[in-house]
């Protein structure tokens, strides 16, 4: 792309037709649900391990550590994964002629980076000496990031995500077993923050050769310097909604590490990691939906639009009732699952719980902004929910602490939503309101009224009567065609079936 092209909708007219793009959508979807569902589970119990083996001061400094390097890690990319991404789904550019182009920017910016972030951290942040070599340890994962993202690049926009599923898990049972062993054995929490990446070269080799299995890269070195100004130009807008989403993460985390004590961090980060860790299913879809949509803009806006509202309805339906059902019973939750030293997450579990549902549209929509060229204006409500998200941290948390950035955290991303709806609601409306938000939210009331009555009652229990409830309320109001429902079950629960041998082969 030259330096004064500026990107243009697909013109390929010929797409596949809404059968396969739906089962090419469940294929892709279903791996990266099912296929790492025990790394999944590991993840997830090694994360409450941490928590609980750390105590809320070591979380809080080591969160902190990780939080600083993931607020300015775009220094590192510039954006260039979501547009090279793009471009390669839409055939306007090739795997081989991006491949070794991206590893050397992405090895330059992450030198300069690592200098900034480390400088920042103890000339104007002020750290003391463990945090800014804790930060420093953490930067130097833009190395070994700058080798693995060109290869998530590749299969992801050539829609094979079942191997990049696959490279995913390698990589979560490679750090969940290190991380086990560096806990077993005491060893200071650099080396802890030092295994969150130590898996990249293992994923690398074989994402190479996944790569070359497929035909979709020839790995030969094809540098062209003379085009770095462009790439770098045309990711800038990327570049941007990046930091916009790593600010609206990880700057509540900052500013209290500033203002407050570590053990205040701790508190509200193993609350705030827990509810991400509900939000697996956000991950699969937009990673298998993006490159879909970016192949069928142009071409069929209405596809996008049915594509769109499907998925909302779906996102919505499945987050809604886990935002009820966690308000409703957060503090058994952090009583089961973390010590007595993190009883008052309860209170910040219960209000960022809501992240979930608003989360899971508002990354949607970016998905849909991303897939039809409308980056320029997310990048106005990513900017505008960036100051909004810092100033309302500003006003909460030097009041009300880690309370305050639950709150200020729900505000924003509501915010952000509302202003996502209103740049796509012309070209790809909400239809049929009814089945699309109120049905799927009466459902959820009704199944939070029982859990409100069974609070009392063991957790597991309530969690099982709760579902059942909801369940049942949602196939008597019907808010899903016949279709529709066959698409859910496939993505669901038919990747599990066959994970465990029981489904169709």
């Amino acid at each position: 792309m030259s330096d004064n092209e500026s990107p243009t909708p697909s013109t390929d007219k010929t797409i596949e037709s809404k059968e396969e793009s739906a089962r090419n959508l469940i294929k892709n979807s279903g791996a990266f649900i099912a296929g790492d569902a025990v790394a999944k589970l590991l993840s997830f119990l090694f994360s409450v391990y941490v928590i609980r083996q750390l105590g809320s001061s070591q979380y809080g400094l080591y969160t902190t550590a990780l939080a600083y390097a993931g607020l300015f890690s775009i220094m590192a990319d510039l954006g260039m994964t979501q547009f090279a991404t793009r471009e390669i789904a839409r055939g306007r550019k090739t795997a081989d002629g991006l491949f070794w182009n991206l590893i050397v920017i992405r090895f330059i910016l992450s030198t300069f980076a690592i200098i900034i972030i480390t400088a920042s951290a103890a000339y104007l942040a002020n750290y003391n000496k463990t945090m800014v070599m804790g930060i420093f340890i953490a930067c130097m994962g833009f190395y070994f990031h700058a080798l693995y993202g060109p290869i998530s690049i590749i299969l992801r926009a050539n829609e094979r995500i079942e191997y990049l599923s696959l490279l995913t898990t390698v990589g979560r049972v490679f750090t969940l077993g290190l991380g086990t062993y560096i806990l077993l054995n005491n060893y200071s929490l650099n080396i802890l923050i030092i295994s969150s990446y130590v898996w990249i070269p293992v994923t690398f080799f074989l994402g190479i050769y996944f790569i070359r299995k497929l035909d979709l890269a020839t790995f030969k070195p094809n540098l062209a310097p003379q085009t770095w100004y462009s790439l770098l130009k045309h990711s800038l807008p990327f570049a941007m909604i990046t930091f916009t989403l790593l600010a609206a993460r990880d700057l509540d985390t900052i500013l209290l590490s500033l203002w407050k004590t570590e053990e205040e961090v701790g508190l509200y980060k193993a609350a705030y990691n827990l509810i991400f860790k509900l939000m697996f299913i956000r991950s699969a879809i937009i990673v298998s939906l993006t490159p879909q949509m970016s192949r069928h803009y142009g071409v069929s806006k209405e596809r996008v639009t049915s594509t769109f509202n499907f998925f909302f309805k779906f996102l919505w339906a499945f987050s809604v009732p886990i935002a009820i059902g966690g308000m409703l019973l957060a503090k058994p939750i952090i009583d089961l699952l973390y010590t007595d030293e993190y009883a008052k997450s309860a209170i910040a579990f219960a209000i960022l719980i809501w992240s979930v549902p608003l989360l899971n549209l508002s990354s949607l929509c970016g998905a849909v902004t991303t897939a039809t060229d409308k980056e320029k204006e997310a990048v106005r409500v990513y900017g505008a929910a960036a100051l909004l998200n810092l100033i309302t941290n500003l006003m909460t948390i030097p009041y009300w602490g880690y309370i305050g950035a639950a709150v200020s955290t729900i505000f924003t991303e509501f915010v952000t939503l509302f202003f996502f709806y209103g740049i796509l609601h012309k070209d790809f409306p909400l239809r049929n309101l009814n089945n699309l938000i109120f049905k799927p939210l009466l459902a959820s009331i009704l199944m939070g009224i029982v859990v409100f009555f069974l609070q009392d009652w063991f957790l597991i229990g309530t969690v099982i009567v709760g579902i059942v409830v909801y369940v049942i309320a949602l196939l008597l109001f019907k808010p899903f065609t016949p279709n529709e429902l066959k698409i859910i079950n496939s993505l669901l629960v038919e990747p599990i079936r066959r994970k465990l041998g029981r489904g169709k082969t």
